[in-house]
């Protein structure tokens, strides 16, 4: 969901001269002030647009996937053309109501960023008291709910509204084509038209209110953890980003590259969350020579910027890595890790995981029990020098255990919520302030 709709950048075309112009400025705006349109906003819930991959099973209960009619009505004197291009939806951004955000209203879907082979325009003639109607699921192909970052819309009532954001021009003569000449492609370097350049009409709707209703149990979460040795290739990448790791002074242990594979093994898509400073979802032990297993203490840390990526992972599908305890992140201190001799470690997985929709673009509920994975041990021989350390093959065991999915995820939640807040976190704090989706 696009950052948000399409820009279009052209070479201007001089549409200052143009008798209709009905602003000031080299990008006139061409259609009448907002005041002159009426947009309406109505859920359609027997509406028979195609669901999409989004929108199948369970998903089609939620509010995501439900249908809604806008019905945009010419209320001015004047006859006006709207310009739209066939492979693009309509600029229209659908927005509930956020009490925490600055404007008390947060994005929850947007025309999405399709590509197109050609550029086919649509002109929309409307008299003055006629209408053109949109109808659209808040998910669908050709839009997008990025600014959501995958979450869902729980159980609940929502406060809906929409604004359409507008190009094209009014007949002046009356029943003269104003459109059409403005959507010529001029020159070969161009792939846009004049009528983009324009300061668009953005007309806001009426509020509706929609219930999201709840889900039947969707199942468990279900994965596998393995960490290996990475082999020379990885290894190579990981350490060339760290060049203290060719001093001699710098152990095994602090520069071992791991190779890890989190594996869904449950029947649905899930999306998991990690954020990109604070994230603690693989935590580390050691024991020394037969020892009791201890945590691998964190270090003091700061987060200057925090941002939660969610990744999706299809039944049976996995997701996979390298790290070093020196990068692994928040910080881990290694100086209990420094005396010579041989060394067990073990890594768990720490989950911050929903259930998600048939493709994985969104969250249909995020269980509060979270089981945990943890891999089985690796020896390595920790010696101040550059011989390979030694493996045990790298398998999973599941562990399970009731820990909320949110405390987990300590400080990284997202900007709608914590805007300009600073949050209590393991370090010395941090800053959260965005969100994005892989």
């Amino acid at each position: 969901m696009q950052k948000f709709g399409v820009v279009v950048l052209l070479a201007f075309c001089s549409l200052a001269s143009s008798p209709l112009a009905m602003a000031e400025g080299p990008f006139p705006r061409l259609l009448p002030p907002p005041e002159d349109f009426h947009l309406t906003l109505r859920e359609e819930p027997h509406n028979s647009v195609a669901p999409g991959p989004s929108c199948s099973g369970e998903a089609s209960l939620t509010l995501l996937c439900r249908a809604f009619t806008l019905i945009l009505k010419n209320a001015g004197r004047r006859t006006i053309h709207i310009s739209e291009l066939r492979c693009f939806e309509p600029d229209v951004v659908f927005e509930m109501r956020e009490s925490r955000s600055n404007s008390g209203w947060r994005p929850v879907s947007q025309p999405g960023k399709p590509a197109c082979g050609a550029l086919d325009w649509i002109n929309i003639r409307l008299k003055p008291e006629e209408t053109t109607e949109y109808t659209t699921r808040l998910i669908a192909p050709r839009r997008s709910i990025e600014a959501l970052g995958g979450a869902s819309l729980g159980t609940g009532s929502y406060k809906l509204r929409a604004h359409w954001a507008l190009w094209g021009c009014t007949e002046a003569p009356e029943g003269t084509d104003c459109l059409t000449p403005l959507q010529v492609v001029r020159g070969a370097a161009s792939s846009v038209a004049d009528v983009a350049l324009q300061e668009p009409v953005t007309v806001l709707s009426n509020e509706v209110t929609a219930e999201s209703p709840p889900l039947l149990d969707l199942g468990n979460l279900k994965f596998s953890f393995e960490v290996t040795i990475a082999s020379a290739q990885m290894s190579k990448a990981e350490t060339d980003a760290q060049p203290a790791c060719a001093a001699a002074s710098i152990t095994n242990v602090d520069c071992t590259v791991f190779h890890y594979v989190i594996r869904n093994l449950a029947d649905r898509p899930v999306r998991n969350a990690t954020a990109s400073c604070s994230d603690t979802s693989i935590r580390p032990e050691y024991r020394f020579e037969g020892s009791e297993w201890k945590s691998v203490p964190y270090r003091a840390w700061v987060c200057t910027m925090n941002v939660l990526v969610e990744t999706q992972i299809l039944p049976g599908g996995a997701i996979e890595g390298t790290f070093t305890l020196r990068t692994l992140r928040p910080g881990f201190d290694t100086s209990a890790l420094q005396t010579a001799g041989e060394y067990q470690l073990r890594f768990t997985f720490w989950p911050n995981a929903c259930i998600a929709s048939p493709d994985a673009s969104f969250c249909l509920t995020r269980p509060e029990r979270q089981p945990t994975a943890t891999s089985k041990e690796l020896t390595l021989r920790n010696r101040r020098s550059s011989q390979v350390p030694v493996s045990l093959s790298a398998v999973s065991e599941a562990r399970s255990c009731k820990l909320h999915a949110r405390a987990r995820l300590g400080c990284a939640l997202s900007i709608q919520r914590l805007e300009g807040s600073r949050l209590g976190c393991r370090g010395r704090g941090c800053y959260a302030n965005s969100i994005e989706g892989k």
